[in-house]
């Protein structure tokens, strides 16, 4: 609890990716439940517990089906990914910085967080390298990204993968988020029903 005082205090905003339609889930993204709780709702308890502030980013600001103790906000360019979400986010917190998740990832480990903050940088981009590739989420994205973000979305490049290559960013390597999830859930995304009963029959 002291440590979740004190990074409150960092200049550090938390967001959390809730715009995606789910088609293979047959369902709203955000709707997702595990443990009989709202996946959103349990990501939204977490960020609070280190970011001063947590919005929830809604693409086309349809309505959630429960009431979230956060603010929603819709995409500035919607229909556009993940990087319109991280942009919508960055636009409507005030921290120096926003630790960014996605609704559809259920199992999202306190202590990957916790490694993932004691590398934040300022001006800096931060995400783990899982298997070679970047993981954009969890990540912590910049206030001073939020111009190039724009740009990469009215030129059209929609591709977290090839900002995060362009963008100062420093990227953990994929043995520190073994340390702290040894299994590596924190980084699974449900896209299937399947996916979930799979998953949680790991956890």
């Amino acid at each position: 609890m002291v440590m979740a005082e004190a990074l409150r205090g960092t200049g550090l905003s938390g967001a959390i990716l809730a715009g995606g339609e789910g088609k293979r889930l047959r369902g709203d993204k955000a709707r997702l439940v595990v443990g009989k709780r709202p996946v959103l709702i349990q990501l939204i308890d977490l960020l609070q517990e280190v970011c001063g502030e947590v919005v929830v980013a809604i693409g086309k600001r349809r309505p959630l089906p429960f009431p979230v103790e956060a603010p929603l906000v819709g995409d500035r360019f919607p229909g556009k990914g993940p990087l319109a979400g991280i942009h919508a986010a960055l636009s409507a917190t005030s921290g120096e910085a926003c630790l960014v998740l996605a609704c559809d990832m259920p199992f999202v480990r306190r202590e990957l967080i916790g490694a993932l903050l004691k590398r934040k940088k300022p001006s800096r981009t931060v995400v783990f390298a899982i298997g070679g590739y970047l993981e954009p989420f969890p990540g912590i994205y910049p206030r001073s990204l939020l111009s190039r973000l724009e740009e990469a979305l009215i030129e059209g490049e929609l591709g977290v993968q090839e900002l995060l290559r362009r963008v100062p960013c420093v990227v953990l390597p994929e043995s520190l988020a073994r340390r702290a999830d040894p299994g590596l859930i924190s980084f699974t995304n449900v896209n299937a029903p399947q996916d979930l009963v799979r998953e949680e029959r790991c956890v």
